[in-house]
């Protein structure tokens, strides 16, 4: 069983195409959080009725809050109700510093923190530089909101932009919060250039990595399939990550803590038990 945190496919395929998929999703038992990535949308495409159309009967994700043309985004997140929403993709916008852009969390990144909090929606702090995410650590923890990081990997392993640092992660982990690892090969090996491929042993050094540094009910698969062009040899669909528990016990980890970063960190942290 598998419970990934971040799958892009509602934003990358359209009509029977993602059907299809989601129905194969359905069929063997592949849990996710698909995420509406608004940045890639049209910009006629970002306003309330659109992303309301992405709703599809598993749980939504909003990736990149600060790029809505929603007036009232209170209002979407009340009808949408996400599990999480981050406030960037890459570079910055009027929320915060995405990442490339460090620059501090905005007075609209704060309110948007706020607007998470009152609703149940956790903020999701992939993306962000590393200025604007400690500034969103900060409201988050005095606004009373959950935090995870969705799809990243770990700096210290991967010298890439889009990873976090074993300082982050303590952070998160601090804050009962949970890091997807994302199956991106140039996140795993900073040295690939994009196109450039790695195995799934790298991406499992990864997972370790963290489980070792904060514990692994922590830790949590963050895909971001259909999000890239390219993923780890043996971890190009979702078969390859709903055999990963064997390769987590390989790499040392329990059964127990196997099982708990492929499904039972998740449900947890998004209240989920209940409808295995």
């Amino acid at each position: 069983m598998i419970f990934d945190l971040h799958n892009d496919v509602v934003t990358a395929l359209s009509g029977s195409e993602r059907r299809k998929v989601l129905r194969g999703f359905a069929e063997c038992g592949y849990r996710t959080i698909l995420a509406i990535w608004v940045t890639g949308l049209p910009s006629d495409g970002r306003g309330k009725k659109s992303i309301l159309s992405y709703r599809c009967g598993f749980p939504i994700g909003i990736e990149d809050l600060g790029s809505l043309t929603v007036r009232d985004v209170g209002a979407l997140l009340d009808e949408l109700s996400p599990a999480y929403a981050s406030l960037t993709w890459n570079g910055e916008n009027a929320l915060a510093g995405g990442c490339g852009a460090e620059m501090p969390l905005t007075l609209r990144g704060r309110r948007a923190i706020s607007l998470l909090s009152n609703r149940g929606v956790a903020l999701d702090l992939a993306h962000l530089s590393d200025c604007s995410f400690y500034g969103a650590m900060d409201e988050a923890a005095r606004r009373g909101c959950r935090i995870l990081c969705s799809h990243t990997a770990s700096r210290e392993l991967s010298d890439h932009p889009r990873c976090i640092t074993d300082d982050q992660a303590k952070l998160i982990a601090r804050a009962g919060g949970i890091i997807g690892v994302a199956a991106v090969p140039n996140f795993l090996d900073a040295s690939l250039s994009y196109g450039e491929n790695c195995g799934r042993e790298t991406y499992v050094k990864h997972i370790a990595h963290f489980c070792a540094l904060i514990g692994a009910d922590h830790v949590a698969i963050g895909s971001d399939l259909y999000g890239a062009e390219y993923y780890p040899e043996g971890l190009t669909d979702i078969s390859g990550f709903l055999t990963l528990g064997d390769d987590l016990e390989k790499a040392g980890l329990s059964h127990e803590e196997a099982e708990a970063v492929m499904h039972v960190n998740a449900e947890k942290f998004f209240r989920m038990e209940s409808e295995i």
